[in-house]
């Protein structure tokens, strides 16, 4: 097999267009060597080697299955000539042949069968620099539907360029690149070398194609852009597969915030050490060397993170609850952490039962409430803690700002039952928050004027005299907002028929019962029902009007609206911009989320957009009104992009590279 003459191009050596590193083997026209397809350098000792792989590569292009010999032959085993192979068509071949018959596999020595399993795992880190490599072009190429930057419209820092806020290089790490700015690519990016410039809505574009949100699509965006930028030598590392895509993501991680002039220096010595150490040992060695090149980047990274601090609740794997809160000032926690420990030992003290552990989550608890737990001992196995941020409308539907007084949809209403007005006509621009509608605390929301913050007055987000307490000292209480969606049989006891409440999940039985007990504990409970049909999707909705402190009352007695499929009769149709409460809760009852594809945000905190738009001649009617979160109101209307609702709850999307993706009705697990 004749090998080219020409050299193997430097992968770290300077481009033409400096936002586009060359990528191992070159992408200039000049003849590969044989390296780049995944044979071994040529050399005396190689020759047959390569020979003999050369046949068994004629031999598969020509339709013949390799055996177990031919396996056996190729060199898998310590010292081999497949074990020195870098990924490419060659190695893979191999890999495939040896594991797509598991005959072939059953005959191959622990020696050769070690050296496959390497082999899959060299692929992989290819795989993974493959498609951060065609994502990071995806992003970054111009856009066809807007003019190309003027070509100095970024130029490069000088070398003595001052130093940022916080002491951070102008060159040196953006906040965006650790989830702080992940909204903007752009900023995420902002400062690399070679400027690179990612698309407006690149991300929204890419995200249903892999079947990820749109910030998850975004982070890998910029993931992507930041470690071929800032470090090139070990993601040619990664591209030779000899380092696993983990070690590329520990490198990026701990040089996060490393100032860019020690950037270099540390890219060769990470992408050396990554080769022989696990990922344990790589994190620890990275560490030290950051810290030995720049050691006030530990200060930089301190400070950015902080900008980070958050609570957050969650659901736990085995149904229970969760909160964490991250990125706290370090004397505040520990001194917060003595004040548990304290109070759980005064619990102790006072005879309550449990091992010290148990003592510290009632401790925790009791804290938060603001309730004393010797006092009024709650019932067991109460379940309070509302869901994540990015599930369907319900138990908790936290808006951006995690308040729990930031939900609404079907579970609020302030009127003793639903109205049938048509609400405020309004200004058919863009409204001031999402939802388009009276949010709790509000004029519509169940604080009336009273209220204060987003929350009633004495819930979660007031500030009236017992806030955030249970009614009675009975036990947990949850907010109005709080929408519980269960069948009638669970709440009556006579089904063992999981529950579900939205943004946390499925409940079982007893969760829910003891969760619609705290709910209607609540003074400002408001009780709303959604029928389903036999494929889970919303077939009526109604809301029980006052307040029922008893629980909530039988859906028997109310009268429930139909929410429309398949064509439509305009029943509901009005002649206002603002669609009314009872519009508003038929169509969040039918689509619980943003009907963008793979966007989770609550749809009792996205806008009721119209899909043909109203200044257009489009209808304020449920077969033109469909929930988007405000980040995917903005994609609608940006250059390109295409929606349709072909009938009330299906949306059909198209990007602007043509391609479509259809978001149907929420379908009730239940």
């Amino acid at each position: 097999m004749s090998s080219p003459t020409s050299p193997d191009p430097d992968p770290d050596a300077p481009e033409p267009d400096s936002s586009r590193p060359v990528p191992d083997g070159g992408n200039d026209g000049a003849p590969e060597p044989p390296e780049a397809s995944g044979f071994p350098p040529p050399g005396d000792d190689e020759d047959d080697s390569a020979a003999y792989l050369g046949e068994l590569m004629a031999a598969a292009a020509a339709g013949e299955e390799l055996t177990a010999a031919d396996i056996s032959g190729a060199g898998f085993g310590e010292g081999g000539t497949a074990q020195q192979l870098i990924p490419g068509p060659v190695l893979a071949t191999l890999v495939h042949a040896a594991t797509a018959d598991e005959k072939i596999l059953a005959t191959l020595s622990d020696d050769d069968l070690a050296g496959v399993i390497v082999a899959v795992r060299r692929i992989g880190s290819f795989a993974a620099w493959a498609e951060m490599t065609a994502i990071r072009e995806y992003a970054i190429r111009p856009d066809p539907r807007r003019p190309a930057p003027a070509p100095d419209a970024a130029p490069d820092a000088p070398s003595g360029a001052p130093s940022g806020p916080s002491g951070a290089p102008s060159g040196g790490r953006r906040g965006g690149a650790r989830g702080l700015d992940s909204r903007d690519p752009n900023a995420a990016v902002a400062g690399l070398p070679g400027h690179p410039k990612i698309r407006e809505f690149a991300a929204e574009a890419l995200a249903p194609d892999l079947h990820v949100t749109w910030q998850t699509a975004a982070d890998q965006i910029t993931y992507a852009c930041t470690v071929a930028a800032r470090l090139p030598v070990t993601f040619a590392a990664l591209r030779a597969g000899k380092i696993h895509p983990v070690h590329l993501r520990i490198a990026e991680d701990e040089t996060a915030y490393l100032d860019d002039k020690y950037l270099a220096e540390a890219d060769e010595k990470l992408a050396a050490a990554a080769q022989s150490k696990t990922f344990g040992q790589f994190r620890s060695h990275a560490h030290r060397v950051v810290l030995k090149l720049d050691p006030e980047s530990a200060l930089r990274r301190k400070n950015e993170a902080r900008k980070d601090a958050h609570v957050r609740p969650f659901r736990e794997a085995s149904g229970n609850a969760g909160m964490s809160a991250r990125e706290l000032p370090p004397d505040q926690v520990l001194a917060s952490w003595q004040h548990i420990d304290q109070r759980a030992r005064d619990l102790r003290a006072a005879g309550i039962p449990g091992t010290l552990k148990e003592l510290r989550a009632m401790a925790y608890l009791d804290l938060l409430q603001e309730r004393d737990i010797r006092l009024t001992p709650p019932s067991p196995g109460h379940d309070t803690a509302p869901g994540d941020t990015d599930g369907p409308s319900g138990l908790s539907d936290l808006g951006e700002t995690g308040d729990l007084g930031g939900t609404g949809g079907p579970g609020e209403t302030d009127d003793p039952g639903e109205s049938d007005d048509p609400g405020d006509t309004g200004n058919p621009g863009d409204t001031g928050g999402p939802g388009e509608s009276d949010g709790p605390g509000g004029p519509g929301g169940p604080g009336g004027n009273g209220g204060s913050g987003r929350g009633p007055r004495n819930g979660p987000g007031g500030t009236g005299p017992g806030a955030g307490r249970p009614a009675g000292n009975t036990g947990p209480s949850l907010a109005a907002q709080v929408t519980l969606t269960i069948p009638w049989a669970t709440w009556q006891g006579t089904s063992d028929t999981p529950g579900e409440a939205g943004g946390f999940g499925l409940l079982d039985p007893e969760t829910a019962r003891d969760l619609l007990a705290a709910a209607a504990r609540h003074a400002s409970t408001r009780w709303c029902y959604t029928v389903l049909h036999p494929d889970g999707t919303a077939a009526a909705h109604a809301c029980a009007p006052g307040r029922h402190p008893a629980g909530p009352p039988d859906p028997r007695t109310l009268k429930f609206n139909t929410v429309i499929r398949g064509p439509c009769n305009h029943a509901q149709a009005q002649g206002s911009y603002r669609p009314s409460r009872k519009l508003r809760h038929l169509i969040t009852a039918r689509n619980a989320t943003c009907t963008a594809p793979g966007c989770g945000h609550a749809a009792a905190n996205c806008d009721l957009d119209h899909t043909t738009p109203w200044h257009r001649g489009g209808v304020t009617c449920e077969c033109n009104l469909a929930p988007l979160c405000r980040h995917h109101h903005r994609v609608k209307q940006a250059q390109g992009w295409w929606l349709d609702q072909s009938e009330p709850g299906v949306l059909r999307w198209r990007t602007p590279a043509g391609r479509t993706h259809t978001t149907t009705p929420t379908i009730y697990p239940m």
